[in-house]
């Protein structure tokens, strides 16, 4: 029973590393980091693909038109 005990404890250690992330310079799409602390190695991504998407049809500076509104008679806009 103690080593079962045991062997749980040691998970939950492993499961609450509070990362702190060292991380390569950007040098390509992907960069890996490893954590300060506990080791784990993780890949991060330099940038964020769906606003940099240069096949991207739609522009941010196209705006739909906007509909013509009728001033009411006492209105003094």
């Amino acid at each position: 029973m103690k080593q079962k005990m045991d062997t749980v404890d040691d998970k939950v250690e492993e499961e609450s590393c509070h990362h702190f992330w060292k991380i390569e310079i950007a040098n390509g799409p992907i960069s890996r980091g490893k954590c300060k602390y506990c080791g784990e190695v993780r890949d991060f991504h330099n940038s964020i693909t769906n606003l940099n998407d240069p096949r991207r049809k739609s522009n941010p500076l196209n705006l739909p038109k906007m509909s013509k509104v009728k001033l009411d008679k006492g209105s003094k806009s």
